[in-house]
């Protein structure tokens, strides 16, 4: 059996996991991957339409700016977002890291983890003035990989960061 070093990291987060959710119920695996898959295609589904306002309970403040940022640039360069037939292959969570209360010599940070998320679809961003891309891109299904990073805040978690 060939050991990857997702494999190692998704045991590493696993161990710590079940040492955490002993401690605090919101650590629960199960839901943590419901919650990035719930956000994964509310996302998805707003980029595809144009409207992210929904996504505000889903994401930090400064995420959402981001996003928000990202759409604008498209709309000001009439290019659109393009997401069909998305479906998820795997979710997995490869790393965990429990907060650090403020200190005299260090800032407060929160609780977090790291989602790799699996995908295969059609994704790709549209030109309103080219039908190349169209034609280019409309029928590859390709396969997706992407890690976000969720925050929590109270008792929720956020998605804070994508890569």
């Amino acid at each position: 059996m060939k050991l990857s070093w997702n494999s190692l990291k998704i045991s590493i987060a696993g161990a710590r996991l079940s040492h955490l959710v002993q401690k605090d119920k919101i650590w629960d695996h199960g839901t943590m991957i419901e919650q990035v898959k719930t956000v994964f295609f509310k996302l998805k589904r707003a980029k595809n339409n144009g409207n992210i306002e929904e996504l505000n309970k889903y994401l930090t403040a400064s995420c959402y700016e981001k996003l928000k940022k990202e759409m604008d640039e498209l709309t000001r360069k009439e290019k659109t977002w393009v997401i069909k037939n998305l479906l998820i292959r795997e979710v997995a969570v490869i790393a965990v890291s429990e907060g650090k209360n403020h200190t005299r010599h260090s800032a407060h940070r929160p609780d977090c983890f790291t989602a790799l998320i699996k995908t295969i679809g059609i994704e790709f961003i549209r030109d309103e003035h080219s039908a190349k891309e169209l034609i280019d891109y409309a029928d590859k299904v390709q396969n997706f990989s992407e890690r976000w990073i969720f925050v929590r805040e109270g008792e929720w978690w956020f998605l804070d960061e994508m890569k």
